[in-house]
């Protein structure tokens, strides 16, 4: 009997690290330091945006997962969210005080595309000085 209760305890405590192991792989194994990373692209948000107009799913393999600096116009700045553009919605991890009107450079990492909003979305984005 007490060779089986180790076994069990063995197997619980190992499973117990697979999850714990695999949750914080799932949940902080994506952050990347894009400040350090060079961008793969640049480009405007009038040019991003028709190239997924015209073809999103090539525009999504071409982008998607990399880090990228977009040039735009501020249309909308609350919270830690950014707009470019009018559909260029950047997830900011700082957010300066910034008005409608001003040109920017953004970079970040292109998450998605929504093809029924027409709308381009950003994380891990700050501004390029």
């Amino acid at each position: 009997m007490n060779k089986k209760l180790k076994i069990w305890t063995s197997v619980i405590v190992l499973l117990a690290l697979v999850l714990t192991l695999g949750y914080l792989y799932v949940m902080k194994g994506g952050q990347r330091n894009l400040q350090t990373e060079d961008a793969a692209f640049k480009v405007t948000a009038e040019n991003l945006t028709s190239e997924f107009n015209v073809d999103a799913a090539k525009a999504t393999k071409k982008y998607l997962n990399k880090a990228i600096e977009i040039n735009g116009t501020v249309t909308s700045c609350k919270n830690k969210e950014l707009v470019l553009n009018s559909n260029v919605i950047c997830t900011m991890q700082t957010l300066a005080a910034l008005t409608n009107g001003h040109i920017v450079a953004v970079k970040g990492r292109l998450i998605g595309f929504d093809d029924l909003m027409g709308e381009i979305k950003l994380d891990q984005c700050y501004i390029i000085k």
